[in-house]
């Protein structure tokens, strides 16, 4: 028992209004079945925490399965619903990993999301709204034999696979940036990426 992921902020879906469980209630329904009397103090955030388990969305942990949850809304702000935290073990024992993905709101496609508090303080500074990134396209034609099995990096890092049998790479990226086609630990092309917001390399 125990070890759930819990939300403090959210509630389980579907249930009705009037079926949520209040944190004093909970406490004290938690203290008077005595699950926690012999291994946690009363008062303590233990088990303040374990009361916001049990009234609370909880996510019970299972062997081989993840639960994925955004910490930003789509327009960058921070999504509030997603404070989380992990509940105490009671009985037996949890193991977990944990993996997060750090990203921010993306410009330069249409309906793109923007974070108006950073545009409204770009303005305030008379900073112009275009970001100067550019958008590149690299494509194998398959003429270079050389190129069957080539390699895209970004610098020294493997970015995609290029060869013959690739898709099309598009890549948002900056003036100046450096893209190297590689085959093994050789590199037989470098792009450089210039001003013009739309570029096209082909190898």
């Amino acid at each position: 028992a125990g070890g759930e992921t819990v939300f403090s902020h959210g509630w389980p879906p579907n249930q009705p209004e009037e079926d949520r469980v209040q944190f004093q209630d909970a406490l004290e329904a938690l203290r008077n079945s005595g699950d926690v009397s012999t291994m946690l103090k009363k008062n303590s955030w233990e088990e303040k925490m374990v009361a916001r388990c049990r009234s609370r969305l909880n996510i019970r942990p299972h062997s081989s399965r993840a639960v994925l949850f955004y910490s930003q809304n789509p327009d960058g702000t921070p999504d509030n619903n997603s404070m989380h935290g992990g509940c105490p073990v009671i009985h037996g024992e949890k193991w977990a990993a944990n993996l997060w993905v750090w990203n921010a709101p993306r410009s330069g496609f249409p309906g793109s999301p923007k974070n108006q508090e950073v545009v409204d303080r770009n303005r305030a500074a008379g900073k112009s709204p275009d970001d100067g990134q550019k958008k590149a396209t690299f494509t194998n034609t398959k003429t270079d034999e050389r190129m069957r099995n080539a390699d895209l990096y970004f610098q020294d890092t493997f970015w995609s696979k290029f060869g013959f049998q690739d898709t099309v790479l598009h890549v948002n990226t900056y003036e100046g940036h450096q893209w190297n086609v590689k085959v093994g630990d050789n590199i037989l092309k470098t792009f450089v990426i210039d001003k013009k917001p739309n570029q096209m390399y082909s190898i």
